[in-house]
């Protein structure tokens, strides 16, 4: 259960991480050009997602290597 734990928690700040990072990559692309082009919609739609997971994984090993 504690993974389990360690998991969520690790999903829920890499998702929060994430949000913060793509929020400022759109306001900092959006404020030089007039739009968002296409490989960059990819990146943003996907980031939060991917750093989540990331967030996830991270958690767990590292609460795995700290037993």
């Amino acid at each position: 259960m504690r993974t389990l734990g360690v998991a969520v928690l690790g999903v829920f700040v890499g998702l929060a991480v994430g949000f913060a990072v793509f929020g400022e990559l759109v306001g900092r692309l959006v404020a030089s050009d007039d739009g968002v082009a296409a490989p960059w919609t990819y990146v943003i739609g996907f980031g939060p997602q991917v750093s989540a997971l990331l967030g996830g994984v991270l958690a767990v090993c590292l609460d795995a290597r700290r037993r």
